[in-house]
């Protein structure tokens, strides 16, 4: 790939004077500039983004990194949200975005548009080795970590109210009359899960019910099927709180399946409120997220990062509220 450093060499200029030709400054002649950029048309040079950047250090280049765990992102609705809010808040200010995906077995270098400098901050979305967040933190960049996998209290965040979240939705099946409640969830070594987890523990002791760890069940997104089908075989739980709205539709295949309805049978409540929630038969019950909300804010803070305005880390906590389907059997007014 040519360089500016050998567009020079064949004008013999300097390599100043052909980034102030290519840039349309006047203290260089207009013949001098034609002919150097018939050389950079000639030989497809284009100048890099950190090329532009060197004399400011700005690019107006945001970098949005997504590990995508191990599915692509076109199928997980949930991040495809958070991208619109990213996507929409950062065109609003003017900045571009530049995605990149990988996973949790790409995080060994940091990526180019980091070691290259081609933007200005940069957005970790998903789940991430602390080597690979400590790498850039390192090097200086600004960034931001939206539902990191583990507690960084020494990072910027964008969190969601999870344990909250876990707690309302859990509560509501109890006022619903449930007290043998399950959950349904995916790895609880992610900090999310977890959190949500310890708000249906939370929930079920304030109401005086003993956590029953037959009805606990964890591992990845798609394995709700597999966990419900345990679930009903080991003593069916009246309600079943599914951590995220993925493992809530797949549990209701496998409860449909059995034999049995919902929610005459088996009550099920969600989180995250994805678009297929409302479309599912019955509609989820869930705790809603505000995805796009989530994506719109850790832009308008790291453009807080770009501009050094916060000296410390701060944590930014999104609320959620339920919304309520008809996936839920109100046992209270049958007694």
């Amino acid at each position: 790939m040519i360089t500016i450093k050998d567009i020079a060499r064949i004008a013999n200029v300097s390599q100043s004077t052909v980034s102030k030709a290519l840039n349309d400054r006047p203290d260089v002649g207009e013949d001098t500039k034609k002919r150097i950029r018939e050389l950079a048309r000639r030989h497809h040079f284009t100048p890099s983004a950190f090329g532009k950047g060197l004399k400011s250090r700005v690019t107006r280049n945001i970098g949005l990194i997504f590990c995508r765990e191990p599915q692509p992102l076109s199928i997980n609705p949930f991040y495809s949200r958070v991208l619109e809010g990213i996507e929409a808040e950062t065109a609003l200010n003017g900045y571009n975005l530049i995605l990149l995906l990988i996973t949790e077995s790409g995080q060994n270098e940091l990526p180019r548009m980091i070691r290259e400098k081609q933007v200005d901050a940069v957005i970790l979305a998903g789940s991430f080795q602390q080597s690979f967040v400590d790498c850039i933190r390192q090097n200086g960049l600004p960034m931001i970590l939206l539902d990191p996998k583990q507690p960084a209290e020494d990072c910027h965040q964008i969190l969601i109210d999870n344990e909250h979240g876990g707690f309302l939705i859990t509560e509501y099946l109890i006022r619903k009359g449930h007290r043998r409640i399950g959950f349904v969830s995916g790895d609880l070594e992610r900090q999310s899960f977890r959190l949500r987890y310890l708000g249906y523990l939370k929930a079920l002791n304030r109401n005086g019910i003993d956590p029953d760890p037959s009805l606990v069940r964890s591992g990845g997104l798609e394995d709700g099927y597999a966990h419900v089908r345990g679930l009903l075989e080991a003593g069916r739980p009246t309600a079943i709180f599914f951590a995220n709205d993925i493992n809530a539709i797949y549990g209701l295949k496998a409860i449909v399946e059995a034999g049995l309805r919902i929610p005459e049978d088996v009550s099920i409540a969600g989180f995250d409120d994805i678009e297929l929630a409302r479309h599912a038969s019955p509609p989820l019950t869930t705790v809603r997220v505000y995805k796009e909300e989530l994506g719109s804010l850790a832009v308008r803070n790291i453009l807080r990062l770009i501009r050094r305005e916060p000296k410390m880390p701060f944590v930014t906590v999104v609320p959620v509220r339920i919304v309520e389907r008809d996936s839920v059997r109100d046992l209270t007014m049958e007694s």
